[in-house]
C-alpha cells in the first residue's frame, strides 16, 4: 500500500503498480507453457469391463487396407510397374451435374428458416421411396418397403444384431469381407482355420469356374441365413433366373432367409 502527497506521485505509482502486474501476469502464463522437465507419472489403471472377446478373432488387417499396402510395397520396389488393383471399389468420376445441382439445393434450404427442415423422415423421404419403388422396381415393391440408409455395411451389421449369435451363416467364396466380419463380431463363428483361411461355424459356398461361379446347393450344410450378392463382389459373376429360382427353392426347403 503505498502513500504519496502528490496527484502526480500517486499517478506514478499506479503506472508502475498496473506494469509490475502485466509483467507477472506474462511471466506465470510463460511458465505454465513451459517444457516440464519432469518425468510424467504412469498410473496403471485396473478396468473391470471386459471387451466384446469375438474382436479377437478378427484377423491383423481389414482386407483393403491390406491390398493397398502390399500395392504400394510392391510399387516401391517396381516403381514401372502397371499394376490392375483389385481392392476396394472407388469412385473414378465426379458426381454428374443434376446430383450436384440437387445436394446443392438441398443444403442450401437448410441455410434459410422458411426452408429449413431438420432432421429428415427416418426412412428416408417418401418422393424419393416413391421414386425408387417406381423407377428401379417398376413399381413391384411399394414406397413403404423402401428403406433409405447410411449404405450396406452398416445394413448388414444391424441384421446382425438382428439374428444374434446363435445362427450358422452361409457366404459366397470368394465374397465382400463384411458378412464374415459381422458374423464374427456378433459370435456367430469359432475360431479362424489357419490351413483353410476360414472361419469355423460358417458355410463357404464356393463360386469359381468349375461350377460358373454358383455353389453347389445340393452338397452345402443347412445355413440358417444366406448371404447372397449377384453380381458377385469380387467376382463379378451374375446368376441368372434359373439359379436364383434355385437359390429361393432350396431356402424354403432349408427354412433359410437370404439376404
Amino acid at each position: 500500500h503505498l502513500q504519496t502527497g502528490s496527484t502526480t506521485a500517486r499517478s506514478r505509482n499506479m503506472t508502475m503498480l498496473k506494469s509490475t502486474a502485466v509483467a507477472l501476469a506474462m511471466l506465470a502464463s510463460a511458465s505454465a507453457f513451459a517444457p516440464s522437465t519432469r518425468r510424467p507419472t504412469r498410473h496403471t489403471v485396473s478396468m473391470a469391463v471386459d471387451r466384446n472377446p469375438n474382436f479377437a478373432k478378427l484377423q491383423a488387417g481389414y482386407l483393403f487396407p491390406e491390398i493397398g499396402r502390399r500395392r504400394n510395397a510392391h510399387l516401391e520396389k517396381n516403381p514401372d510397374a502397371n499394376i490392375i488393383s483389385l481392392g476396394i471399389g472407388d469412385t473414378t468420376m465426379p458426381i454428374p451435374d443434376h446430383i450436384l445441382s440437387g445436394l446443392v439445393g438441398a443444403a442450401s434450404e437448410l441455410g434459410v428458416k422458411e426452408t429449413y427442415s431438420g432432421y429428415g423422415a427416418e426412412q428416408g423421404k417418401a418422393g424419393l421411396r416413391e421414386k425408387i419403388a417406381s423407377k428401379l422396381y417398376n413399381d413391384k415393391i411399394k414406397p413403404e418397403e423402401v428403406f433409405v440408409s447410411d449404405g450396406a455395411k452398416c445394413d448388414i451389421a444391424r441384421l446382425q444384431m438382428m439374428f444374434g449369435s446363435k445362427v450358422i451363416s452361409a457366404v459366397q467364396d470368394p465374397s465382400y469381407p463384411v458378412y464374415v466380419d459381422t458374423s464374427v463380431m456378433m459370435g456367430q463363428t469359432g475360431t479362424m482355420d489357419t490351413d483353410k483361411s476360414q472361419f469355423d461355424n460358417i458355410v463357404y459356398m464356393p463360386c469359381n469356374p468349375g461350377n460358373g461361379f454358383f455353389p453347389d446347393l445340393k452338397s452345402m450344410p443347412r445355413a440358417d441365413v444366406i448371404y447372397f450378392c449377384s453380381p458377385n463382389n469380387p467376382t463379378g459373376a451374375a446368376a441368372t433366373k434359373s439359379q436364383l429360382t434355385e437359390l429361393v427353392k432350396h431356402a424354403n426347403e432349408q427354412g433359410s432367409i437370404i439376404v
